[in-house]
Parts: C-alpha cells; structure tokens; sequence
C-alpha cells in the first residue's frame, strides 16, 4: 500500500469520526478547520479532571497554542503598525492575548458546551469556565498547529482574536497613556480640541484635535467625543514614539 492510500484511508476515518458525532463536526465547522487526527480534538477539549495523562488533556497543546498565537498576532501587529516601535506593539498585544478577551472568544465559538471535564470542575462557576473557554481556544490553536500547520492557525485568529481586536483596544487608555508619555519626557502636556460636528443630534460625529503646544499632531472623528480623543491620542502616540 502506498503513501497517498494510507493518507486517503486514514483521512477517511477521521472524516466518518467526524460525521457521526455531530457536535465535533458543528464544532470543527465554526473552526473553519476540519481534524485529520481527532484524538489532537479529542484532547484539547479535555481537562486534566477527567484526564491526567498529559498527552491526553489540553495542557500541553495550551502551552504550545499560547506560544503560537503570540507570534501570530505580532506579525499582524508588525504588519497593521509599521511605523510603531516596541512598547506599542507590546500594548496592543497584551490586550489581544489577554485571558478575560480570549475567554470572549471561546465564548463566541461556543466552546463551553464541547469541553470534557471530571465531576472535580465545577463549570458552572464563572471563573471556573471563563479559565477553561480562554484555555480551550489557546489549545485548539495548538492542536490545528500539529495537525494541519500554521496557516489553518492564521485563519482561526483572524476570524475571532483579530476580527475583535478593536473591542479589546478600548480597554486601552491612549488619551491616560498619551499625558503620561508628555509628562515623563518633558514635552507640553497635549490639549483635546473639538474641531468639528457633522451630523444631526442622534447621529453626530465628533472630530478631535490633539494639540501639543502650537503643533495639531493628529485627529480623529468617532460617534462620541471620548472615542474621538482615544484615537487621536493614539494616533499621536505612535507619531511621537517613531519620530
């Protein structure tokens, strides 16, 4: 028997695997990723509650899925922000990686309801599954790496971590961030001028302008005033930083 009937047959089995239990193939469908060896699924869906045997329970493929989305999301960064140096980049990264925001994102594939667990987890305590979705969805990442490569690990990232990537920036304080990089390095302290409104009352655009002494460094226009001066803060955070 040949290589390529070895690869046809074993693929055939994992697809029959698949097609029978069907919550593995809802699951693997909102993957965007289908497993040519379900036992690296089966494993990254499992606790060590119910499994202590490392090569059995998601530990292993977490702590690899963790190391991969790092690299993944700071090559995207490098690409998104080209002229940002180090600190920046380290900033946006640790908020896209963050546990409570990648908990968000097993959340939004659902993964709850696919995770294998011993009586001795409680995943009916908040804390309790929030940890677990954040695991699971770092070691499913690690487990599409084995099986299939790093490009099916690009496309889930994409679709979940870097498709939401500006809800986790709002946790960022640019305009706190921006005063405090003035201060610190002895430059004026920037002013937030409301250049302009467009629009009626129920849809308006604000435009803000930040001035650092008699210079405008940059601007930007949000449905609120708050959102406006975030972004123009950290617009002239990366202006300052790369000049």
């Amino acid at each position: 028997m040949g290589l390529n009937q070895i690869i046809y047959i074993h693929r055939l089995i994992s697809w029959r695997f698949l097609r029978k239990d069907k919550s593995l193939y809802q699951l693997q469908n909102s993957l965007g990723y289908f497993f040519q060896n379900p036992s690296l699924l089966n494993a990254a869906l499992t606790h060590k509650s119910k499994e202590t045997k490392a090569s059995k329970n998601y530990e292993q493929l977490e702590f690899l899925g963790d190391a991969i989305l790092d690299h993944i999301i700071s090559e995207m960064l490098f690409i998104e922000f080209p002229q940002a140096g180090e600190g920046f980049l380290t900033e946006k990264r640790a908020s896209l990686v963050q546990k409570s925001f990648l908990s968000k994102m097993g959340h939004q594939l659902d993964l709850l309801k696919y995770i294998i667990s011993g009586s001795s987890l409680n995943l009916k305590i908040k804390k309790n599954y929030e940890k677990q979705l954040c695991n699971v969805f770092e070691a499913l990442i690690g487990a599409i790496k084995l099986d299939g490569g790093i490009n099916p690990c690009i496309d889930l990232v994409k679709k979940t971590v870097w498709k939401n990537r500006h809800e986790a920036w709002k946790t960022i304080n640019f305009k706190g961030k921006l005063i405090e990089y003035c201060q610190a390095n002895s430059l004026k302290t920037p002013r937030f001028i409301v250049a302009d409104t467009e629009g009626p009352d129920h849809e308006k655009v604000f435009k803000v302008e930040v001035h650092l002494g008699s210079s405008t460094f940059s601007s930007a226009s949000a449905p609120t005033k708050k959102a406006a001066e975030q972004i123009a803060a950290e617009k002239t955070l990366i202006k300052i930083k790369t000049n």
